[in-house]
C-alpha cells in the first residue's frame, strides 16, 4: 500500500497532466478560431478585390 506521501504525489502529477492537457486542448481550440477567422479575412479580401477589378475592367456608363 503507497504511503500518504506517495499518494499526496501522485495525486499532485495527476492535477498537472489534467491542467497540461486541458491548456493544450484550449491552445487547439484558439489556433482553430484564429485559423478560422483569418481564412474569413482572406476570402473577403479577395472577394472585395474581384469586385474591384470586375469594376475597373467593366466601367458603368454614368449618363454623362
Amino acid at each position: 500500500m503507497a504511503s500518504h506521501v506517495e499518494q499526496a504525489v501522485a495525486a499532485r502529477l495527476a492535477a498537472v497532466q489534467a491542467r497540461r492537457a486541458q491548456q493544450r486542448q484550449d491552445r487547439a481550440e484558439r489556433a482553430a478560431r484564429r485559423r478560422a477567422g483569418v481564412d474569413a479575412h482572406n476570402r473577403a479580401k479577395l472577394a472585395r478585390l474581384a469586385a474591384e477589378q470586375t469594376a475597373a475592367a467593366n466601367p458603368v456608363a454614368d449618363g454623362h
